[in-house]
């Protein structure tokens, strides 16, 4: 295996650019060429060991990252030229552009370039988010999709005489949080700045396509937050439109088009660009790009092997979410036909079909599926709503565990409604591949909301293993 100690491109050649947003009105020829070849650098850098932590088997995601280089790379240089100016945090409430947050700490000199090599790794401290006091150089901790804006609008009063910036993407936008955190930001006069990459892609598929009528500016423009939208790989046009964001008073959003993955080609435009991408995907994009070393070392990554050694068991295992699509696919066989299943049931997606094992349903009796964007508790709330009835009705909903503290209250008033909801909350517990304390769901017990001698309907806890038999 290559020398994974050394960080296969040399981040020393990214130059420190300084653009003041009062003053300039455009970007110098000089400043552009720069601009280009720090984004070029950035990106490629970024490519590399995401895909290589994707090659160990580890994870990670690599388009988000690669997608907002142009505009952190701006951000990074409105903050050189006026540090005084702006609340000096390149905020981010799409926690899994975790890569991006990891590569800026490098830059800025607060980790060594080799330390990336490391990217979700256990117990190396770069997780699939951002947490205060785990990462050197990161100063936030962003949660998951959509949990930032509200804290922001803290950091703008406490600030108030500074520019806060927040990147944003239209999956995040989706979260109801960001609703009222954009009312309290409107209302306050909050001089925060938002550039949302919207590339109409998130990890089921494109939200043009399932969630018709979603709009990120449009929905903005009714919080009467200012909006302007761009083309994000024109670097002229993007500059302008931040500019104007800056020079705003109170709060502005500038809402950037781009395809996931930009110049990667196979990925450009597609959903798989939004986890990590494939080693042979990377592999060619870093030879075409004159990066032989970064895939040479791509090249010799092996899977990183579990600690503990073969489990020894009763035989085959599989995973509980895939025993949890396919159990509802054989309860849904037993129904006469798709007029029934379609009256008797409902299972609602909230952007994770995949990783709750609802893609299966949705393959077989795609009549009951719903496929969601990412609001679980508005979709928690229409399997409450569907599920009144007695037995007649029957309302199946699914998230992760550690997505279950939003729901806490949608889940009561479900119960305090007798609905048949059957939750499954995947993803329990913690592992070797480095995630962190926003997506363990290390206490299930949050949904035991009930009391013990209360009358009506009780809640029903079921805890499977981690693996159950095929």
């Amino acid at each position: 295996m290559a020398d994974i100690d050394a960080f296969p491109i040399d981040l020393t050649q990214f130059a420190k650019v300084s653009v003041n947003p009062w003053e300039q009105e455009a970007l110098s020829p000089t400043q552009r060429e720069a601009l280009r070849a720090n984004i070029g650098l950035c990106r490629d850098a970024i490519v590399s060991f995401t895909s290589v932590a994707g090659a160990a088997g580890l994870g990670g995601h690599t388009g988000g990252p690669f997608d907002i280089m142009p505009e952190m790379c701006l951000c990074d240089a409105f903050f050189n030229a006026c540090p005084d100016l702006f609340v000096p945090t390149l905020f981010d409430e799409a926690g899994h552009r975790a890569a991006a947050q990891y590569l800026f700490s490098v830059l800025h000199g607060h980790m060594p370039a080799a330390k990336l090599l490391q990217y979700r790794r256990a117990h190396a401290g770069l997780p699939g988010h951002p947490e205060c006091g785990t990462t050197p150089g990161v100063h936030f901790s962003s949660g998951r999709l959509g949990h930032l804006w509200g804290h922001v609008n803290g950091v703008c009063r406490a600030e108030p005489d500074k520019v806060v910036c927040m990147f944003g993407s239209d999956g995040s936008q989706m979260e109801g949080n960001n609703a009222e955190a954009a009312r309290v930001a409107a209302a306050n006069r909050f001089n925060v700045k938002l550039f949302i990459d919207d590339n109409d892609v998130t990890i089921a598929g494109r939200p043009s396509q399932y969630l018709k009528g979603y709009d990120v500016a449009k929905t903005l423009q009714g919080h009467n937050i200012e909006v302007a939208e761009v083309r994000g790989e024109d670097i002229d046009e993007l500059f302008a439109a931040m500019r104007q964001a800056i020079l705003h008073d109170g709060p502005f959003a500038v809402v950037i088009k781009r395809n996931m993955c930009p110049g990667v080609q196979g990925i450009e435009g597609s959903p798989h660009g939004h986890d990590v991408i494939d080693a042979k995907s990377a592999i060619k994009y870093l030879q075409a790009r004159g990066r032989d070393k970064a895939a040479a070392l791509l090249s010799s990554v092996e899977k990183v092997q579990d600690p503990h050694g073969s489990y020894l068991g009763a035989g085959s295992y599989g995973s509980c979410r895939t025993q949890f699509g396919e159990a509802v696919v054989r309860v849904l066989g037993c129904l006469a036909s798709e007029e029934e299943r379609r009256s008797k049931v409902v299972v609602v997606d909230s952007d994770l079909e995949g990783s709750c094992g609802l893609k299966k349903i949705r393959e077989a009796y795609p009549e009951v599926f719903i496929k969601s964007g990412i609001m679980e508790r508005a979709n928690l709330s229409l399997c409450a709503g569907f599920g009144v009835g007695g037995e007649k009705r029957q309302g199946v909903f699914a998230t992760f565990a550690a997505f279950q503290e939003m729901l806490i209250s949608e889940v009561t008033m479900a119960r305090l409604s007798h609905s048949n909801v059957l939750c499954h909350f995947s993803h329990s517990g913690v592992d070797e591949m480095a995630d962190n304390q926003c997506h363990f769901g290390v206490n299930n017990f949050f949904a035991d909301c009930s009391l013990e001698d209360e009358h009506g309907p009780k809640m029903q806890l079921f805890f499977p293993s981690g693996r159950t038999p095929a």
